[in-house]
């Protein structure tokens, strides 16, 4: 099986507040093949570098959760009504997948969790 981490903070970098919980996850489902897709807190962070990773990593993506421009994140930053409308919308998707998630009931949940997951997609577009 193929398994996407998200991670914020912590795998793949040496330092970070999830590291070894998410080296714990990887190495002890060796049968399992990763992609690691990393979120990383600041330039200190990524200056520490990676750690080693298992054989069964095979991809690595990061992004940086901050900028040097703390001005163009306030620019970028959704204002008004539209800004109100998408938490809206993200707070309705993001419910409904945590309950497709939670729920014990796979088949009655399959289709809860494929749309609310669309409809995050859609809201990151």
């Amino acid at each position: 099986m193929r398994v996407g981490l998200l991670t914020e903070s912590g795998c793949p970098y040496v330092n970070g507040e999830t590291r070894l919980w998410c080296d714990r996850l990887v190495r002890g489902l060796a049968q399992h093949e990763f992609d690691i897709y990393a979120l990383s807190r600041g330039e200190e962070q990524e200056a520490h570098g990676r750690a080693e990773l298992p054989p069964q990593v095979g991809r690595v993506r990061t992004a940086p959760l901050w900028t040097v421009d703390d001005e163009a994140l306030r620019a970028a930053r959704p204002r008004g009504r539209r800004g109100r409308r998408t938490r809206r919308r993200f707070d309705e998707h993001f419910a409904e997948l945590a309950e497709a998630v939670c729920r014990g009931d796979r088949d009655a949940m399959a289709d809860r969790f494929g749309n609310a997951l669309y409809g995050l997609a859609e809201l990151a577009r």
